[in-house]
């Protein structure tokens, strides 16, 4: 057999000093100098899509099935939505390329309360409008105008990113189909008692309009006398603060004083309260006080739910507007007076003040509490504000009638399910939090007073002056049941509200799998294998997923729970556009210039969905730290940065330097494919008899990265992989073995030839394989390009369809005794580095390894192709300690007690350049 296929006396004349350059450059025609990713990622995309590579293929395997957290049609998708998709599409192509069937479904959800913000916001700024100007019907033609464009926009972007979603199954939360799903699901609630109606204390936001659940208020805690930004204020509106009232005790000159964060509310005070073993009340109890501004006298009550440390000690109960008050006067059985009613307005019960924002009224009436000589003091006061997640309101507590659905059950069903090892949360710190929120779960309040959603299947009459409802999954099958107990005369009224958007987001696992109906996608897909999302909506989401599924199905949803963390900025700040320090994704993967960008965050707030503070804060963000714009940087590189951090960390910092990083990565892998395709292209191919010492090692490298990769992804530890990935392939691969390859090539050594072409060939193949999951674009086309070339390359589409490296299959090349071996050497080759620096390789400085061990002789001889390459050094020779003489024209570092490294020039200056060198590492390795 002809080894190499070409003239060798030919070949050795015409290498240069570092690199082969003896071949046509025919094969290199048509491989670009590096790797553009901006043209290829639409092509293969399509490419994937046409092939039919992202729908299922089921097989005897068991299958992956995931769906995609439906991003809200609010918008576009930010970093943390690009990295729940990096994640997933990770997985997916990993199970597929080990021969697993794989079904990851895509979806769309209609956020009821923040779509119809933000369309309030964008009728308002464009046309001027509101929506109460065009009425129920035109505004839900608006949103759905909304949601086509959004939609469209978004799956865009999911393209862009890379995701292999199935977009024959794709999904919108309020679709027919899943509004069939979101009635039934009500119905069997409703006929097992699980739902109910009643009048409550419930979080309302006066701008929303509407009551919220009690996850979906966020707590800002405050620690002193804080200006505080609410909307529809023109003014800061101050809190942390405490005034200190006096209430006249009747037929006494004693007073008792009250403290209190709510000044505004004290029109519905009903009592005064002291806990029962408080001595300092306890003659109080049963006697009644004066209150000024109702002026009327309230009771004084003992109860053991009164906080004694908090203020004086004696707390004012206003029930209508304070959880704990309102359950105080429900154990005494006190009359409930409403202050404050549903736009934040002080009612007709506050007198002078009707009328009057709450947050006004709250001014005016300490200054009358002060003109009556009442108001004893006020002084900073450490507290938590209740903010509305959504408008940024502060909530206000109402008393509603709204429909509950009943949570303990559910709750301690879900709580089992992680107790008992059904349900495996990743990380699991998290299954402290699980248990905690479950065992103190609150029945959940399902109805907003919005016009964006799905509707509530209830229905109301009137009988004899008393009201029943009635729950039904249409209209008709309600008033056939009403006129068949009560007449056909028995009007039937629809209830207007409609569900907490989370309800219909919680039923997704068996819903989108056609649950109500048992279909063939039910009963093979479900329940799904995982549930990756964010850790910020594990109780709005993952939680209310496990109850539902449990009570509605009899089956836990999904087998393991994989929460990220929060995406932040590179100081470790959480990005919003409040703050100004958002990228986009897009915007990352396409690059732009800085006044693009500044038309995008325009164009936001022309449309109302920004305000002109935040597009100032946003401006000013953007100068500051894309001065030149934003590069393009492509999705493989975007890709690999969100996932190089520890994914299961509380936070992840997003640094977009990385993100050049990561691409000049890309472009490393790049040209070592070019460099494999250059040198190998004209060998022939097949596994070396005599295989040399650097290639053993490079393949036992190949297999250590092969199990730390597959480790890594069974534990979900992204990062591991990558870093593995990148170890090998930058540092090992090509900033050693590759560079040593060089030399055996420039040899006569035929054997040398034919094991570095099987080593380089094998670990770019294997490695392409084994990158496909986290950077599919490059690994597709470099693998594309170079199995037109190299035939045993498979000849696939796509590598989704290739298999993925089995470390059972590459174990045999690992090697732990030569590794060890190599990395002294490698620290050799570090050391030679550090101590020539900056020198000019033209000055030709000579290296002498000096051994005192004859093993380690051969050992460097073996291996002195790696040393050569690794120093970029042309003069290296090994000696035994023993046989060596000492140049005068040298200096010597004592590597170890059996190595010393002599450096000679004969020029003096760089010489003497080389003792400073010496001198610095050995202070630093003191130190």
């Amino acid at each position: 057999m002809k080894v190499i296929q070409c003239n060798t006396s030919l070949r050795f004349k015409s290498y240069n000093k570092y690199c082969c350059n003896r071949f046509s450059t025919q094969q290199l025609s048509d491989f670009p100098k590096t790797f553009n990713s901006k043209k290829i990622e639409h092509e293969w995309y399509q490419i994937w899509k046409d092939n039919n590579h992202f729908t299922i293929k089921n097989n005897e395997k068991a299958a992956l099935k995931m769906l995609l957290p439906p991003p809200n049609i609010t918008g576009t998708l930010h970093l943390g939505h690009a990295l729940t998709v990096t994640i997933q599409d990770i997985l997916a192509r990993w199970y597929r390329m080990k021969g697993h069937p794989v079904i990851w479904i895509p979806g769309f959800d209609h956020a009821g309360i923040a779509t119809q913000m933000m369309i309030e916001k964008y009728l308002f700024k464009v046309k001027g409008i509101s929506k109460s100007d065009v009425g129920k019907e035109q505004f839900l033609s608006f949103v759905w105008q909304w949601k086509n464009e959004k939609q469209n926009n978004i799956k865009s972007q999911l393209e862009a990113l890379g995701a292999s979603l199935d977009w024959s199954k794709e999904y919108f939360t309020m679709s027919k189909d899943h509004n069939v799903a979101v009635m039934e699901a009500l119905v069997i609630l409703n006929n097992r008692n699980l739902l109910y109606r009643k009048k409550d204390l419930v979080n309302w936001s006066p701008t929303l309009h509407s009551t919220i659940s009690d996850i979906e208020v966020e707590r800002l805690y405050i620690t002193k006398k804080t200006q505080l930004k609410v909307p529809g204020y023109k003014k800061m509106i101050t809190f942390g603060e405490i005034a200190y009232i006096a209430y006249p005790v009747k037929d006494s000159k004693h007073e008792i004083v009250v403290a209190t964060t709510r000044p505004e509310t004290l029109f519905g005070d009903v009592a005064i309260a002291v806990h029962p073993d408080d001595e300092r009340y306890t003659k109080y109890i049963g006697h009644q006080v004066w209150h000024t501004l109702r002026e009327t006298y309230i009771p004084v009550i003992s109860d053991p739910l009164v906080d004694r440390q908090y203020g004086t000690g004696a707390v004012k109960i206003t029930p209508a507007h304070d959880p704990l008050d309102y359950q105080i006067a429900i154990n005494h059985q006190l009359e409930i007076i409403e202050v404050i009613d549903e736009y934040g307005n002080i009612t007709g019960i506050g007198k002078q003040f009707k009328g009057l924002p709450r947050f006004i009224a709250r001014e005016k009436v300490l200054n009358e509490l002060s003109n009556k000589g009442i108001l004893k003091s006020i002084s900073d006061h450490e507290m938590y504000v209740p903010l509305c997640s959504r408008s940024h309101d502060v909530i206000e507590y109402l008393l509603k009638e709204q429909w509950f659905i009943k949570c303990e059950s559910m709750a301690q069903k879900a709580l089992q399910a992680v107790e008992q090892g059904h349900l495996k949360i990743i990380p699991n710190t998290y299954e402290k939090s699980w248990y905690d929120y479950l065992n103190n779960n609150r029945d959940w309040c399902i109805s907003r007073q919005i016009w964006w959603g799905h509707s509530i299947p209830a229905y109301y009459f009137t009988v004899e002056g008393k009201t029943e409802w009635i729950i039904s999954r249409t209209e008709n099958d309600a008033k056939t049941i009403v006129q068949n107990k009560y007449g056909p005369d028995v009007k039937l009224y629809k209830d207007q509200d409609v569900l907490d958007t989370w309800f219909s987001s919680a039923i997704l696992p068996f819903a989108v799998m056609g649950w109500p109906k048992k279909t063939e996608d039910f009963k093979r897909y479900y329940p799904l294998t995982l549930m990756e999302t964010g850790n910020d909506i594990l109780f709005f989401w993952v939680v209310r997923m496990v109850m539902l599924g449990l009570e509605l199905t009899n089956c836990i949803p999904f087998n393991e729970v994989l929460l990220h963390g929060l995406v932040c900025d590179a100081y470790g700040k959480k990005m919003s556009k409040t703050t100004g320090n958002t990228v986009s994704p897009e915007n990352i993967i396409n690059g732009i210039t800085l006044n693009d960008l500044i038309a995008q965050m325009k164009e936001s707030y022309n449309a109302g969905l920004i305000s002109e503070s935040v597009l100032k804060r946003m401006l000013n963000a953007n100068n500051k730290q894309f001065p030149n714009g934003i590069p393009e940087h492509g999705a493989d590189a975007l890709r690999m940065t969100l996932c190089s951090h520890n994914i299961k960390n509380q936070h992840i910092k997003f640094d977009i330097m990385e993100c050049q990083t990561n691409k000049f990565f890309l472009n490393k892998i790049w040209q070592a494919g070019k460099y494999v395709l250059l040198m190998t292209s004209e060998q022939v191919y097949q596994e070396p008899t005599n295989m040399t010492i650097i290639d053993q090692w490079i393949l036992s490298r190949l297999s250590l990265m092969i199990n730390i990769v597959s480790d890594s992804f069974m534990q979900r530890d992204f990062h591991k992989a990558i870093a593995s990935m990148k170890q090998f392939l930058y540092y090992e691969f090509c900033d050693f073995y590759l560079e040593a390859t060089k030399w055996g090539y420039k040899s006569k050594d035929i054997d040398a030839h034919i094991s570095h072409t099987y080593s380089l060939r094998k670990c770019l193949e294997v490695f392409l394989r084994i990158s496909a999951p986290i950077i599919p674009y490059i690994s597709d086309d470099l693998y594309k390009r170079l199995s037109n070339e190299f035939p045993e390359f498979l000849s696939v589409p796509s590598l989704m369809q290739a298999q993925y490296p089995v470390p059972q299959q590459y174990n045999e090349w690992r090697d732990v005794s030569l590794d060890e071996k190599i990395n002294d050497v490698l620290n050799i080759i570090l050391k030679i580095r550090s101590i020539i620096g900056n020198v000019s390789k033209k000055l030709n400085p000579e290296v002498h390894i000096v051994t005192s061990k004859f093993e380690n002789l051969k050992f460097y001889n073996d291996v002195i192709n790696l040393i050569k390459g690794g120093s970029k050094i042309f003069n290296i020779f090994i000696f035994l300690k023993d046989d060596y003489t000492e140049d005068k024209n040298s200096v010597f570092y004592n590597y170890s007690s059996d190595c010393t490294l002599f450096i000679i020039t004969e020029n003096s200056s760089i010489l003497q350049q080389f003792k400073e060198n010496i001198l610095k590492d050995t202070i630093t390795q003191k130190n």
